[in-house]
């Protein structure tokens, strides 16, 4: 990528935010109904479980005065869902709770520092989410809400026999190791969903020519399928190559925003780990939620940082089995390598910095091989099971 443009920042560019929002899928507008449905399912076979006379009416009357409280979340559910389809249809509502409303509590809490913004956001849904537990555990075991979260544990291994206590005991073991490499696999990996993004290409200035490239690869984004259909070949990746400030970043980010799927920001040491092995798990728990993404939004925007810190694949090619690392002037012809530069270039590789991607350093041991391995585009088989 070149330099912007002398005097490409000394206009603000123009932001049209859309007029209505985003359809939203059918999945996301009935998931919380049919959760509330089915825990309502399995309090009235509970409660008729426990008392076989009862007819079926009486459970669920009983049910409906017990469980006020999932009638409520049905009730702000309702709300919430019909204030999506208006903003979805009518652009004045839409315009009217996003400016007015959202914006006007936006801007008030953005006079608080970011840092301190996201720390209390997250404890408050986190609030929430045990406060939803607490709640459902306490209807399951008839315990008070104050001591439900404490006293679960006990009663659900007093309820299992002996046999399924050991294999609680030995679970519970496991899930400890799992637990260590799933914590150390976190980090390091940002996700923007697509109304997070107010980013298009009116934003980037000084590259026109790298812009048209861009778009001219958003329709395999758009329909990869009729492109293969006709013989075609879809790339996995655009490579932007350039020094800091030209806007490599800036020109994902209007991607993702252009094509209203989801921007996944990599971290350039995301890979990087203490113990041989996690920056594999690391590869495959990032694509595994980008195949997730891709089949919810229909894509997904993923950018890789400094993608020149994992490592240098010719450097492994140099590597054969039981050999050190092969002299790129050796006479014997060798595997990629540095063979295909001049003797002159060569030595500037080597003396600029020449960095090999086994070991700890770099991207760590098969981190590499990992990330090509999954940019190499398999598709991954999916069914039921």
């Amino acid at each position: 990528m070149t330099t912007n443009a002398p005097g490409a920042l000394d206009h603000p560019a123009s932001k049209v935010p859309p007029s209505t929002r985003r359809p939203s899928s059918m999945w996301d507008r009935v998931r919380i109904l049919l959760l509330c449905a089915l825990l309502f399912g399995l309090f009235v076979w509970s409660d008729i479980s426990t008392n076989p006379i009862l007819p079926t009416r009486d459970a669920i009357n009983r049910q409906l005065d017990a469980r006020w409280w999932l009638l409520l979340i049905v009730a702000v559910e309702l709300l919430r869902q019909g204030h999506y389809l208006l903003s979805e249809i009518s652009s004045r509502w839409n315009h009217l709770w996003t400016d007015r409303i959202f914006g006007a509590f936006n801007r008030r809490v953005g006079r608080m520092n970011d840092w301190t913004r996201y720390r209390l956001g997250r404890v408050i849904r986190l609030l929430v989410i045990l406060l939803i537990v607490d709640l459902l555990v306490a209807s399951l075991f008839d315990l008070p809400p104050a001591n439900a979260l404490i006293e679960a544990p006990a009663r659900l291994f007093d309820y299992l026999p002996l046999v399924l206590q050991l294999a609680f005991a030995l679970v519970f073991m496991v899930v400890q190791f799992v637990g260590l490499f799933w914590f150390l696999s976190r980090g390091g990996v940002d996700t923007y969903m697509p109304d997070d993004i107010d980013t298009r290409f009116s934003d980037v200035w000084g590259q026109d020519n790298v812009v048209e490239r861009v778009k001219e690869n958003i329709v395999f984004l758009e329909d990869p399928e009729s492109i293969e259909s006709r013989g075609g070949h879809v790339p996995s990746g655009i490579l932007l190559w350039g020094p800091p400030g030209t806007g490599k970043t800036l020109m994902a980010e209007a991607v993702a925003g252009e094509t209203g799927k989801p921007y996944v920001f990599v971290d350039p040491g995301a890979f990087q780990a203490m113990f041989m092995g996690v920056g594999i798990l690391k590869v495959k728990a990032l694509f595994r939620k980008l195949r997730k993404l891709a089949l919810r939004y229909g894509g997904v925007i993923v950018f890789f940082d400094e993608a020149d810190s994992l490592g240098s694949r010719g450097g492994l090619a140099q590597i054969g089995p039981g050999q050190g690392m092969s002299s790129p002037f050796a006479d014997r012809p060798d595997c990629n390598g540095l063979r295909y530069l001049t003797p002159e270039s060569q030595l500037a590789v080597l003396r600029d910095g020449f960095v090999m991607g086994a070991g700890m350093g770099g991207g760590g041991m098969g981190t590499l091989q990992a990330l090509l391995s999954e940019l190499s585009g398999l598709k991954k088989p999916r069914g039921f099971l």
